[in-house]
């Protein structure tokens, strides 16, 4: 592992490096797997999974994504004032309230009901007579999520096509069971979305450009066939899932690493950690570890976690505390305060945990350890192994 204390001095030992070479070459897999003309949305809402949400939008759009996706205003606002002038898709719901900043900031709106759009409709006209946004339709067919009814979808279509203040963007669903790819609901959601974009049509509405497929769905072939696809996963090396095929090209873009900040000895008898939850059978060396449950490192992983010392597997000792926790120096590793621990993700040589080991030992998936990832926790950004950028909270 290579020892970036030279480039970063005054910066946390606790940090994710982020490897932009490995989103841009992700990206190119991806479009590799589509038609032609097919668009490539990157979704970078929750902060670009926990990456960051900018170097990763412009990293991605540079590899060729015709277009970024957030879930948020503000997320979109963040990407706009980080200099991203590429298409930014407003994916969920807003209040009618945020209308108005999301016109102002050129993103492109999700409707689903006429409340909002009836906000999107007479805020675009305060801005100036000449301003239009661009608006996606969004079909609910059966997440039961953000979306309109399928029966409903055809009198909205209308409405946006026919205010010349109004750009209609796209016609778009969300796959509820994608990541399980012997599942026939998917195919049915796709009918149900096929008949409502059929009604839009009859309704007299030009069909604007379609998308349905998220990460499982373009890794499987669901839905890929429409005019954009949309990943958000699969981007940053992450499978949807352990039954979804992942090409092995792809490459993880994110590991944490920290520091041993003191080697702690543990007698025979000796408790360590909050309620003494783990009491030693032998001695041992413990090492401690600046990182926590507030760092997103989960407390659920008390006892049963691991990291990676000297390339071996350094096992959670007792309960993960706020800030720091007390894993096991394996016999024979080499441990002394200073050296770096892969926390996750890196190299399998390095002992660390992949984030769907770390999903799996904390009971959920992989979406939510990356974005659980704290932003206490600097974010160092890689080209070529060359730090090109440094995120720090109180530093942006």
């Amino acid at each position: 592992m290579r020892d970036f204390s030279t480039d970063l001095d005054g910066f946390r030992a606790t940090r994710a490096i982020v490897d932009l070479d490995a989103i841009s070459g992700n990206v190119r897999t991806l479009r590799s797997m589509l038609p032609a003309t097919t668009k490539l949305m990157a979704v970078v809402k929750a902060d670009g999974y926990g990456h960051g949400a900018p170097w990763i939008a412009a990293a991605a759009v540079e590899a060729g994504a015709a277009s970024v996706g957030v879930a948020t205003v503000s997320e979109g606002e963040e990407l706009r004032r980080h200099g991203i002038d590429s298409p930014i898709v407003l994916l969920g719901s807003i209040d009618p309230a945020e209308a108005l900043s999301a016109c102002r900031a050129g993103l492109e709106i999700t409707v689903a009901d006429d409340l909002l759009l009836d906000a999107v409709q007479r805020v675009v006209r305060t801005i100036s007579p000449r301003t239009t946004t661009a608006v996606h339709l969004k079909i609910d067919t059966g997440l039961r999520r953000y979306g309109i009814l399928p029966a409903e979808a055809a009198s909205l279509a209308v409405r946006i096509a026919n205010d010349a203040h109004l750009r209609f963007a796209g016609v778009f669903t969300h796959l509820a069971s994608a990541d399980e790819p012997n599942e026939p609901f998917t195919i049915e959601q796709l009918r149900q979305f096929e008949s409502t974009v059929a009604s839009i049509c009859d309704a007299g509405v030009t069909c604007p450009p379609l998308h349905a497929a998220n990460s499982a769905g373009i890794l499987t072939s669901q839905g890929t066939g429409y005019d954009i696809v949309r990943s958000g996963i699969a981007l940053y090396g992450v499978a949807p899932s352990p039954g979804v095929p992942f090409p092995p090209s792809m490459q993880c873009a994110l590991r944490i690493e920290s520091r041993i900040t003191r080697i702690v000895p543990i007698q025979a008898g000796d408790s360590v950690g909050y309620n003494r939850t783990f009491r030693a059978q032998d001695s041992i060396r413990g090492a401690l570890i600046p990182i926590g449950y507030a760092d997103g490192y989960r407390r659920s992983l008390s006892g049963r976690g691991w990291v990676g010392i000297d390339g071996c597997r350094a096992r959670v000792l007792g309960r993960v505390s706020m800030d720091q926790m007390v894993v096991e120096i394996p016999t024979g590793a080499r441990a002394q305060a200073g050296d770096y621990v892969s926390i996750l993700g890196g190299e399998p040589e390095s002992g660390a945990p992949s984030v769907e080991n770390i999903a799996k030992l904390a009971a959920t998936n992989s979406y939510e350890i990356l974005v659980g990832i704290r932003r206490r926790v600097p974010r160092i950004f890689l080209r070529d192994g060359i730090v090109v950028g440094v995120r720090s909270a109180g530093r942006d």
